[in-house]
């Protein structure tokens, strides 16, 4: 370790932010209606709250960057909209980009508040794999009609479906189609039956590139009192903080858990951010536990609008001053997202003071009994992690922690509890020693983990240094036919003219056997930088190995992109990844969890008018880590009896799509589409799938 790390104890965790690849361009791309296109994993990212120029807990103003990071080899378009949805501009980025916005960039001079993220493929690839037009029928008889194609030239038409109400043309008896460049011909040359000369009919069409979804990753940061526009802080900058944008299915619930908040205790200040995704207005509660008893000590309402957000800031709501607890966060039947800021402007001692902490509030259904802690420090040149466990159970926890050193060894073991429903307990590691470690964390309980590092003594510009994470549910497992999922982390920085922001990333094996891991480094450009690849092998069982910006050589200074980690053999491997300045006049120090992708799913249904014994399209696609499609996979399509299902299984195509046509009589079904992947013939729970009802009505 070089000086950076004797300084920081290799606090990893990066937030990162990207300097700005592209600039916002106008969206000119909305999905055809009516087709539904569904992912089994959900690549919409989420971030709760982004402030704007706005005071928190009597320090700021604060203000954010958002930076988005395409994890694809391809060109993606990025949507940003607000947290209902609301569009507010697009991004291009090219494959393996990524690119910073500010929050004024974002909001104007408005306050701020959440975001929705989310794209697609750009080029020469259809934006729906099914789409349903409806066209008059020329005359004579016996003649063609023609329909103009919305998709890029060298986008084919795989399959056709032709209707009138409730009668199924058949081709190719009554008609024939071809095309010619993006025009589809409709012959109906044949003798069979056609439409009268004048009437509507349908027709229903399948591509066979669709556009894949942008693999995505995302990196909040806040800084306070100056702006920043590419994530980079100075010391203009007093106090730093962040936290890792989330899937929706990850962020998204009617009742959060938050794993800590505090009343001016210690001088620690909350915020709430509570954030309605949804379309509607939601009474949102906020109950109050106070440790240790676990006791319910407030009751906080507000009605959120859809797309706002409600800032709770605990101390001006009246809770009294040294309260500590946890809390949690409900709405009936509501969508809800939220960020809490942790601040200390003030330290009854005196100094260290100015100093910012960020959580996620996370579904309650999300959370688990095992927790795993990629790095911890004891006395390690003056850094103290404490961990923060949070019961969010309906009984007792009682709970173990093993602590490992970075070869694997067990170091100690730790005992809490029994821990009160919505209570927490602590294991503050201060003392001797000078050791990092990793954690595994066992309840009897769900639990939801706050990770706090603090550097409270020593000398230098690194006093005052605090920085946290969240635990990282766990056991994982990998699923059968499918490799570890590939870790992202949206920005990596290395000093030099542009700032002294430095990165690392903290690898930490939680699997039986060594672990290999291959990490690749992008610029902003997408362009890939020595030293990738680089191979990282024999990663000890509950071990760990730490990546340090300036440790590798290879990468250039003032480097500003994103890091890219392959589990090739081992593992599972869990990471976090820190960003530190310590020009910064206080607190130049964030944290946060590596996100992580996986090969996925995307089902477009057709949406053929419920038309009662007329076929519906369905298309699958099959796409790895990266977003690269998946030819020759086995998709099965499933459904009650009644149904008639044509070409299941089917085989993708070189674009890694398949085509399956399902009809029924006057019914309304559940229809199911899997990626058998251990090709036995049925939908395993482990495999990805998507169910939808569809409906086939008179």
């Amino acid at each position: 370790m070089k000086h950076w790390s004797r300084r920081f104890g290799v606090v990893l965790l990066a937030l990162g932010l990207l300097v700005a690849s592209s600039a916002p361009v106008t969206a000119n791309w909305s999905a055809p209606t009516p087709t539904a296109s569904l992912w089994d994993i959900d690549e919409q990212l989420v971030v709760p709250y982004l402030p704007n120029n706005e005071t928190l807990a009597g320090t700021g103003p604060w203000h954010g960057t958002v930076t988005v990071a395409n994890a694809s080899n391809f060109p993606v378009t990025v949507d940003i909209a607000k947290a209902d949805g609301s569009p507010i501009t697009s991004v291009n980025l090219p494959g393996n980009g990524s690119t910073t916005l500010a929050a004024g960039t974002l909001f104007g001079s408005n306050p701020g508040g959440g975001l929705l993220l989310s794209g697609r493929e750009q080029g020469g690839c259809a934006s729906q794999a099914v789409q349903e037009f409806t066209k008059t029928r020329g005359t004579p008889a016996n003649t063609a009609d023609t329909i103009a194609l919305p998709v890029p030239s060298g986008v084919n038409v795989t399959q056709v479906v032709v209707s009138q109400g409730t009668t199924l043309y058949a081709a190719p008896a009554d008609y024939t189609f071809s095309q010619v460049g993006t025009t589809l011909n409709i012959s109906w040359a044949p003798a069979g039956a056609e439409p009268a000369g004048g009437s509507a009919y349908s027709v229903q069409v399948a591509y066979d590139f669709p556009c894949r979804p942008a693999r995505l990753s995302a990196a909040v940061k806040l800084m306070a009192p100056a702006p920043s526009t590419n994530g980079r802080t100075s010391s203009t900058h007093l106090m730093v903080s962040g936290y890792a944008g989330l899937s929706r299915a990850s962020a998204v619930g009617s009742t959060l858990v938050a794993p800590i908040a505090q009343a001016n205790y210690s001088g620690w200040k909350t915020v709430l951010h509570v954030t309605n995704v949804g379309s509607a207005l939601c009474s949102v509660t906020v109950k109050l536990y106070q440790h240790p008893s676990g006791t319910q000590t407030h009751t906080l309402t507000q009605a959120v609008a859809a797309g706002a957000t409600w800032n709770l800031d605990l101390v001006a709501a009246g809770v009294p001053n040294n309260w500590l607890g946890t809390a949690r966060i409900e709405g009936v039947g509501c969508q809800l997202t939220a960020s809490i800021d942790r601040i200390k402007p003030t330290q009854p001692w005196g100094t260290p003071v100015n100093m910012a902490l960020t959580n996620l509030a996370l579904p309650a259904g999300s959370l688990t009994s095992t927790v795993y802690v990629p790095l911890v420090f004891q006395a390690y040149f003056d850094w103290n992690t404490g961990l923060a466990v949070t019961n969010a159970g309906g009984g007792p926890a009682t709970v173990t922690i093993n602590y490992y050193g970075t070869n694997g060894n067990l170091i100690t073991t730790k005992s809490l509890g029994p821990i009160a429903s919505n209570s927490m307990d602590f294991d503050y590691l201060s003392g001797s020693g000078g050791q990092l470690a990793q954690a595994v964390i066992i309840s009897t309980q769900p639990i939801i983990v706050s990770v706090d590092a603090v550097k409270y003594t020593g000398g230098g510009a690194d006093v005052g240094q605090a920085l946290t994470s969240m635990g990282i549910n766990g056991p994982l497992t990998l699923t059968p036919g499918l490799p570890m999922p590939l870790l992202r982390v949206p920005l990596f920085q290395k000093q030099g003219s542009s700032g002294n922001d430095n990165s690392g990333i903290q690898l930490f094996n939680v699997g039986g056997a060594a672990a290999t891991v291959t990490l690749d480094f992008f610029d902003a450009s997408g362009a890939p930088q020595p030293p990738s690849p680089l191979t990282v092998p024999g990663i000890a069982p509950n071990g760990a190995v730490t990546i340090y910006a300036p440790s590798q050589a290879p990468l250039p200074a003032n480097f500003q992109g994103q890091v890219r980690a392959a589990v090739t053999a081992g593992g599972p491997v869990v990471a976090i990844t820190n960003n530190v300045n310590y020009d910064v006049q206080a607190d130049g120090s964030a944290a946060f969890n590596v996100a992580t992708g996986q090969r996925a799913l995307r089902v477009d249904f057709g949406k053929a008018a419920n038309k009662s014994g007329v076929d519906t399209i369905i298309v699958a696609q099959t796409v790895d880590e990266n977003g690269v499609q998946m030819p020759a996979q086995q998709i099965l399509v499933q459904g009650p009896a009644g149904l008639t299902i044509t070409t299941s299984p089917a085989f993708t195509n070189m674009f890694g799509a398949a085509t399956v046509l399902v009809k029924g009589t006057n019914t309304t079904a559940p229809v199911t589409v899997c990626w058998d992947l251990n090709t036995n013939g049925s939908c395993d729970a482990s495999e990805p799938q998507v169910t939808q009802s569809m409906s086939w009505t008179p």
